[in-house]
């Protein structure tokens, strides 16, 4: 690693907020290793890190100075449009951060593929949050579990826009009931909407998130939510504004490689062209908008809310940014546990 590699690191670590014994903006270049050494002792105290052993300290100290440069040149390429910088997973290598590929449907929808209303051109921008349609982000921890939180995360906004209760649900029943032999290890969008279906939902207060899988404690008589199936939408990026703006979030799987260093900004195009093939992450779509003439989604994660911006990330829309229009779902929700019918609500630019 270059010395003007490890500068720039050092300025990337001063964004944290700790106090980072390392030289000045203005500083000469050529850091020592003692000083390279001390800059991950910061980062270790700022997000409290722990390891096995003084080897994998050291080796984590390794993986810290790269993923510093390729956040360094991701700063470059993005400019003033998004932020690239240390986050808790720093110390990851890549093929850490990014687990394995996702299957994005390993059946059929219970449903036929759902389009959106012709005629009905998406309105210019929505943010269901304002509309108190989603819930807190929460953070999957060491638990492959995206999958899980992305389907629960879309079944709370739609029973919110349709019957005005927003609940937390149980992303802990969804891997637990599942049936899967690790799932941990991420699974598809199928398994996680077919168990919601099946079973309807328990909250996450009566049933609450561990982080790995245990033995299925679903309660009938705790269910609060249930839904009548799942429906793959259009890839067409257009269609997919409308559906959002008139019906509510859609879960969407995508490649997460930008996502290791990100701290906020609109992932640009530019920046979305580095992205692998492989989709590895599900999310929430939770809006969209634009921004400097940038057409972007918003989009909610499973890192916790002090990831990103508040636990969300903007990414470019109009071009399956990092894979992210390929495979779009959505739960059906119809009716409330009463038979009464569902009003769509207004999504609030």
């Amino acid at each position: 690693m270059g010395s003007a590699a490890l500068r720039a690191a050092v300025l990337l670590l001063l964004g944290l907020g700790v106090s980072a014994r390392a030289p000045p903006e203005t500083a000469e270049p050529g850091l020592s290793q003692a000083e390279l050494t001390q800059m991950f002792e910061d980062f270790v105290i700022r997000f409290n890190k722990t390891y096995g052993s003084p080897e994998e300290r050291r080796r984590r100290l390794g993986i810290f100075a790269r993923a510093m440069e390729d956040a360094r040149r991701l700063q470059e390429a993005a400019g003033d449009a998004a932020r690239f910088g240390p986050t808790r997973f720093s110390d990851r290598t890549e093929e850490e951060f990014m687990g394995a590929p996702l299957t994005p449907l390993g059946r059929k929808p219970l449903t036929s593929p759902l389009r959106s209303p012709p005629g009905k051109p998406a309105p210019p921008s929505c943010d269901w949050r304002k509309a108190g349609a989603v819930s807190c982000p929460s953070d999957q921890r060491t638990c492959g579990s995206c999958w899980a939180f992305a389907a629960v995360a879309n079944v709370e906004s739609l029973w919110f826009i349709r019957f005005k209760k927003l609940y937390k649900l149980s992303v802990q029943e969804v891997l637990d009931c599942s049936g899967l032999k690790d799932a941990c290890k991420g699974s598809n969008l199928s398994n996680a909407f077919g168990t919601i279906c099946r079973r309807g939902m328990n909250t996450a207060m009566s049933y609450p998130y561990e982080a790995q899988q245990g033995r299925c404690r679903w309660n009938q008589s705790n269910v609060v939510v249930r839904i009548q199936g799942f429906q793959t939408l259009p890839s067409n990026e257009s269609e997919l504004a409308a559906h959002v703006a008139t019906r509510g979030p859609i879960t969407v799987i995508m490649n997460a490689r930008l996502l290791q260093h990100y701290r906020g900004g609109i992932i640009t195009k530019h920046l979305a062209s580095s992205c692998h093939p492989n989709r590895n992450h599900a999310v929430l779509i939770v809006g969209y908008g634009q921004e400097k003439s940038i057409p972007y989604w918003i989009v909610k994660n499973s890192h916790g809310s002090d990831w990103g911006e508040e636990g969300y990330f903007r990414i470019y829309r109009g071009g399956n940014a990092c894979g992210i229009a390929e495979f779009p779902v959505t739960a059906t929700v119809g009716q409330d546990g009463d038979g009464g019918t569902a009003h769509p609500g207004h999504c609030p630019a």
